[in-house]
């Protein structure tokens, strides 16, 4: 870590964050125990919003310089979020700890395994999920019920009181009742809207823009771009390693799921740049660190939620982009060949490809009503 404060270029840089920054007044705080330093030492920090982001700037930091060893985050902010849990109900935390453990932590261990970035996504996946099982066994509780004998109707009546964020607790309420813990409860899942894309004409306007306009910052260039034409999860983007770049006999692929997709020159060129553009000025922990799109933390890749605000700055709208791009991919491409392409689950990507033939049909229904009813003004 020396040689890291060392050999940064900027020496101002280095002595602002010695003198003023709370990260490293946490680390002399942290060595004054005389202890080796330790992530159960730097969770013990942490009783806030403030004081969890300056620990973890600090262990990604010490990380970064092989202080400590990487650890799995998602697990342990999963478990530290169930203990929190258990604390506020504790006549409910065998039940939810074995909902944890046997349900939500090996899913969202396969998930992040599967798909590359997202772990904050996941984590806030994995809470929603806790809070609302403790929820419900709790309001159960206060009518002197428990969840082998709730019914259907307090289920329905809790569920209405709050009909917009309730729906996800339908994951535990169906574990339970495959665990013989509940009766079989039907919780709907959440409607979802359906996705309203740009315009054709937009849609390649703002692409055109991305490929061409120099005066936009370069990441916000490169990730639109993907967007725009491949429709990506922003969590997606923005977790992209440069080892997704490749080149072969002169053409430059980009792999997003299994199978690697020839660039055209433009996005090419536009992609190589920003992966070979060199590191910021400043700490030698916080370069690239591998990743197309770094973000502000050491050794880790910008947050979906700063490159969705970076690209809304821009008029680059993220998920009407999305919808576009996905809906003219579906319209050529069979579910076979757009899933491994673009990372997709196999149902994803044959829902994509019903809606795509779903806007097709209104299309042609448009058109033969205009064809039999003839045009809408008289011609000259």
């Amino acid at each position: 870590m020396r040689a890291a404060l060392a050999e940064a270029p900027d020496a101002g840089t280095v002595l602002n964050w010695l003198r003023g920054s709370r990260s490293a007044r946490l680390l002399r705080d942290l060595m004054t125990s005389g202890r080796p330093l330790s992530h159960t030492d730097l969770d013990a920090t942490i009783d806030g919003r403030a004081t969890a982001m300056t620990a973890e700037y600090l262990r990604g930091l010490l990380t970064a310089c092989q202080v400590l060893e990487p650890r799995d985050e998602l697990v342990v902010r999963i478990l530290r979020h169930l203990e929190r849990t258990v604390a506020r109900h504790p006549e409910h935390g065998a039940l939810l700890r074995a909902y944890v453990r046997w349900s939500l932590l090996p899913r969202a261990k396969r998930h992040q395994a599967a798909r590359a970035g997202g772990v904050k996504h996941r984590i806030r996946w994995a809470y929603t999920r806790i809070n609302l099982a403790a929820e419900l066994l709790s309001t159960t509780a206060g009518h002197g019920l428990t969840i082998a004998t709730l019914d259907q109707g307090r289920l329905d009546a809790w569920l209405a009181a709050k009909p917009g964020t309730r729906y996800e607790v339908r994951d535990f309420v169906v574990w339970a009742h495959r665990r013989h813990h509940a009766r079989e409860l039907l919780v709907p899942h959440r409607p979802k809207a359906d996705p309203v894309g740009l315009d054709e004409d937009s849609h390649w306007d703002l692409l055109h823009q991305c490929l061409t306009d120099t005066r936009l910052d370069l990441d916000v260039r490169a990730a639109g771009a993907i967007l725009l034409l491949f429709g990506q999860h922003l969590t997606r983007i923005a977790a992209l390693p440069t080892t997704a770049l490749t080149t072969g006999d002169g053409t430059t692929f980009l792999t997003l799921g299994r199978t690697p997709i020839p660039l055209p020159t433009t996005l090419a060129d536009l992609l190589t740049t920003l992966a070979d553009r060199p590191a910021p000025q400043g700490w030698a922990v916080n370069t690239s660190a591998g990743w197309l799109f770094p973000g502000h933390l050491p050794g880790a890749h910008i947050s979906a939620a700063a490159l969705s605000r970076r690209l809304a700055a821009c008029h680059i709208p993220n998920r009407a982009a999305r919808t576009t791009a996905l809906v003219a991919l579906a319209c050529d491409l069979p579910p076979a060949v757009l899933g491994p392409m673009l990372g997709l689950h196999p149902i994803t990507a044959v829902q994509w490809r019903r809606r795509a033939a779903t806007d097709w049909t209104a299309y042609l229904q448009a058109r033969q009503r205009a064809l039999t009813d003839g045009p809408p003004y008289p011609g000259p």
